[in-house]
């Protein structure tokens, strides 16, 4: 990367907000998914008291 282009600006910019949204997709995704979890658990155990 040539770091003395005029447009430099730009490329990092640009670097900066692609970082920025993945990290935010990456943390939705591992929220939805503790979430699911915690329902799944939920689900099992409220399941397993109608069986006794």
């Amino acid at each position: 990367m040539d770091f003395s282009a005029p447009h430099i600006g730009f490329v990092l910019a640009s670097y900066l907000l692609t970082a920025v949204v993945v990290g935010g997709l990456v943390i939705a995704i591992l929220a939805t998914d503790r979430g699911r979890a915690r329902e799944l658990e939920r689900r099992k155990n409220a399941g397993s008291s109608h069986d006794r």
